[in-house]
């Protein structure tokens, strides 16, 4: 098979006999876990299959799961799927219980999938680079924040390499993923805390990190403090980028820092200022005029070496920190990570690792792609679209989960569908069927 377009020169890709990466049948999806992964085993010692009666094993208790939090379907619909595709008989609060009780099971089994991601990214050579950052997520009706997904996106396998599910109360940190020697951890300015960077360093990790001008005592040799707004205070035109040999106190010692400051486009500028500005009205505030003037700058702090990371290359590693900002978006437009459709909190993070499951499935897919079609995600001019990619894997995940559901097939298994299609009695009277009511009246007069 060849792609060919006008501007293809003697050296384009060739793809000869490109394989399916999935097929239909569900025994392929899971064909994507590690083998050291024992379904059975790990659903008994998780306690999320004790009673086999109409969930026989521990592949269809998966597989109930994922056509919950994969295929957003509600506990009812998840019911009617479930017998029509001869699975067994569950009542929508069988489904409930069933699927409310893998939380523990499926933290194991993201947690067995990244064990083994995690020691085949450690054999590649070169450099890994290792960003950060986190996303809020509400339930239904809730006016803020309930749980928040803490990522770790490893570049270079262009797959997540850690993730973490917690709640509102918990805020972004490196020590939610551990850090290994010779890590490249990059964060904003959420993660700029003794608290966070102390780990890092302490595991003879490299750190690229955003930081404010007030957030950090960061300090001389000698240890005095260093006066960060004076040092803004001091750049001029003909100085763009400046750095300076700092130190920064944490719980796990003392470490040597540099301290990288780059001055943003005036217009830029402005704009975060006007940003700014707007932010503090609202809360009725009036921002510091070191704020304001620290906007204007992109301040950084890093271990990495000034031999082999100058600082303009620091600051060209640290705006491809915004790659983990896009990886969330494809979470939550693709995956739909952000519509958590359950109230209870047990329930609510079923949802959340289950959909955070099949984020992992999607990456095998999309590093399969890479081992098949490799020239494709090194080129810079046409680079291969992993939001099509993604997209296209998902709804194969979906579809192997859901199976083959023909109209045939509903309308044979209709009459024994009833428990799942028609609504439970309730206070309030449904108006339509009231109205079809009235109108056959109507019409018999």
């Amino acid at each position: 098979m060849k792609f060919s377009t006008k501007n293809e020169t003697a050296e384009d890709i060739k793809v000869e006999s490109v394989q399916p990466f999935f097929g239909e049948a569900w025994e392929q999806a899971l064909a994507r876990l590690p083998s050291s992964i024992d379904l059975e085993e790990s659903a008994r010692s998780a306690k999320a299959l004790l009673r086999r009666r109409e969930v026989k094993s521990a592949v269809d208790l998966l597989r109930l799961v994922l056509a919950y939090t994969v295929c957003d379907w509600s506990l009812r619909l998840v019911g009617a799927w479930y017998a029509l595709i001869g699975l067994g008989s569950l009542s929508d609060v069988a489904v409930l219980k069933r699927v409310r009780g893998c939380q523990a099971w499926l933290g194991r089994l993201i947690f067995a999938i990244l064990q083994a991601r995690r020691v085949q990214l450690v054999q590649r050579v070169g450099v890994r680079l290792r960003i950060m950052d986190g996303t809020a997520v509400s339930q239904p009706g809730s006016p803020g924040t309930d749980w928040r997904v803490h990522l770790s996106l490893d570049l270079g396998g262009l797959c997540l390499d850690g993730v973490e599910v917690t709640d509102d109360r918990t805020g972004e940190t490196f020590v939610h993923c551990p850090t290994r020697p010779g890590d490249i951890r990059v964060g904003d300015r959420g993660y700029a805390f003794a608290g966070s960077i102390g780990p890092v360093l302490a595991s003879e990790g490299w750190l690229v990190v955003r930081i404010d001008w007030q957030n950090l005592r960061l300090e001389k040799p000698e240890g005095m403090r260093v006066d960060l707004s004076a040092h803004l205070q001091q750049m001029c035109l003909a100085e763009p980028v400046r750095e300076q040999a700092v130190y920064l106190n944490t719980p796990q010692g003392r470490f040597a820092l540099r301290w990288i400051i780059a001055a943003l486009p005036q217009e830029v500028a402005d704009q975060a200022r006007r940003r700014l500005r707007k932010r503090y009205r609202k809360k009725g505030k009036t921002p510091d005029q070191r704020t304001l003037l620290a906007a204007g700058f992109i301040l950084l702090l890093t271990n990495l070496p000034s031999q082999e990371w100058p600082a303009k290359e620091v600051l060209k590693l640290y705006r491809i920190r915004w790659q983990v900002e896009v990886c969330i978006k494809r979470l939550k437009s693709i995956l739909r990570l952000d519509q958590v459709r359950a109230q209870h909190p047990k329930l609510a993070q079923v949802y959340l690792l289950g959909k955070l499951l099949a984020a992992l499935l999607v990456d095998e897919l999309v590093q399969q792609a890479q081992r098949q079609c490799p020239a494709w995600f090194g080129m810079t001019e046409r680079p291969v679209s992993l939001w099509r990619l993604t997209t296209l894997f998902f709804d194969g995940l979906r579809d192997a989960v859901r199976g083959t559901i023909t109209l045939p097939m509903v309308l044979e298994a209709l009459p024994s569908l009833r428990r799942f299609l028609c609504d439970t009695p309730r206070k309030r009277p449904q108006q339509l069927t009231h109205a079809r009511a009235l109108l056959a009246r109507l019409s018999g007069c």
